[in-house]
């Protein structure tokens, strides 16, 4: 049986598409007979504009997983719930309830979009509150990231060359992410998909995190949104050209499970 993940928000779009390219990520995971959206982007529009060029059904999707609360991973929630006539599960980190405010240009913004989401839309969410080791369908888990200052929810895919990381944004880093996820399945990581935040990373700290995934034995690299085009670079120069695929949105891979 195959499991696909499609990359329906990211920062960058398939070429000569109208798909749209913008900050923030949402995936797609489609297993066991159900499917799940990661993420809903930053803006509900764009979310919505790709989801209806990939004739994705918003009433085809059987729960969201909202990683963490900043807006390019929650912004497109309310305008999915807006198209959706059921309601949904909507699974989110304990914190999620907690305005967070940051300032930009000198103006607060809300990093949280639960609390600006209006009632009328926000009763279509059933909100389930996670933050361990659950099990959502037979081959498909979410797991919590180890506490950094950012509380943050991953998928991890069980497939038959073993588990596969979906990323946000990875907040504690790649190397406590996998050891999380191989101590709760006692297998070894064999892919990521997603954010890694290697945005700020210095060029030996990338080659250090490649020698890693090589030692690991981490054969599926599908980076994008955080991950940056330079810090991919670095890692192609120690793992091979390859070895770390952009997954920009309309990108589709596929997993035997």
């Amino acid at each position: 049986m195959k499991a696909k993940v499609l990359s329906v928000y990211d920062e960058g779009a398939l070429p000569e598409t109208p798909m749209i390219g913008a900050r923030g990520l949402a995936i797609l995971v489609d297993v066991d007979g159900e499917r799940t959206l990661f993420g809903t982007g930053r803006r509900g529009s764009y979310l919505m504009h790709n989801l209806d060029y990939m004739e994705v059904d918003v009433g085809t999707i059987d729960r969201v997983v909202i990683s963490h609360m900043h807006i390019d991973h929650v912004g497109g929630l309310e305008a999915f719930l807006e198209r959706r006539e059921e309601s949904i599960e909507v699974i989110v980190t304990p914190d999620a309830e907690h305005v967070k405010v940051v300032k930009l240009l000198g103006i607060p913004i809300s990093r949280t979009g639960l609390r600006n989401i209006p009632e009328e839309t926000a009763a279509k969410m059933n909100l389930r509150y996670e933050s361990r080791w659950t099990q959502l369908s037979k081959n498909l888990f979410l797991t919590a990231t180890p506490p950094d200052g950012v509380d943050e929810n991953m998928l991890v895919l069980m497939t038959v060359n073993g588990p596969v990381m979906l990323c946000g944004c990875c907040h504690c880093g790649p190397v406590a992410a996998m050891e999380l996820t191989e101590t709760a399945v006692g297998r070894k990581v064999s892919g990521i998909v997603g954010g890694l935040h290697l945005v700020d990373k210095k060029k030996n700290e990338l080659y250090a995190i490649a020698e890693m995934f090589k030692e690991k034995g981490v054969s599926s690299l599908y980076l994008n949104h955080c991950s940056g085009q330079i810090q991919k670079t670095r890692l192609r120069e120690r793992l091979g050209l390859s070895a770390v695929g952009d997954f920009y949105v309309g990108t589709e891979i596929q997993f035997d499970v």
